[in-house]
């Protein structure tokens, strides 16, 4: 199947969950890096993700797109797959992975996000209601990550700079000990 029709199916799938209209857009475009691809990489879409940002961008610019469909969009477009290969992730990737799709601030977007990504696998054929266990995966990391506050490192007697260095490092290591104890080792 070209990518058209996938992209297509995305959208299907988007509306099958009835998702709002920021999901619906990031559906439509997260595969738009792939129409940047030169022939010599065909059929291959190597680092479409990054092709496609600055697409992206033009797309929503053009048709005025609002600024809340295009953000997501661009979410979507950057981290799609590697939502899709969470579970391969390192505490640390998987931490900034969680900052850029804006879990820790804006839960609704990273929900969105999760959702296209969801409607992004199911958007083939014979896949239209498979499990995609990233979504849990993600939303557990971000629960985890979340456990961690500014205002204990605060009161830890950590000030200016030093708060959201400090943050980002206890979060890391709720992360890393939450991966561990899911992954025990042999």
């Amino acid at each position: 199947i070209d990518a058209g029709v996938h992209t297509l199916m995305s959208v299907d799938s988007a509306a099958r969950i009835n998702a709002p209209l920021p999901v619906r857009v990031a559906a439509l475009l997260h595969d738009l890096g792939k129409a940047a691809t030169p022939p010599s990489e065909w059929p291959s879409h190597r680092m479409h993700e990054v092709r496609g940002l600055p697409l992206v961008r033009q797309f929503c610019e053009r048709l005025r797109v609002p600024n809340d469909c295009r953000d997501l969009a661009l979410i979507v477009t950057r981290d799609h797959l590697n939502v899709h290969r969470a579970a391969e992730l390192r505490p640390q990737t998987l931490l900034e992975l969680l900052e850029r799709m804006q879990a820790l601030r804006q839960p609704k977007i990273f929900e969105q996000a999760l959702d296209a990504c969801l409607c992004d696998v199911r958007g083939r054929k014979g896949f239209e209601q498979r499990d995609y266990a990233p979504l849990q995966l993600l939303r557990n990391a971000a629960a985890v990550a979340n456990t961690v506050q500014a205002r204990e490192v605060v009161a830890a007697g950590y000030s200016g700079e030093a708060v959201g260095e400090e943050l980002r490092k206890r979060r890391l290591q709720a992360l890393r000990t939450h991966l561990q104890n899911r992954n025990p080792s042999p």
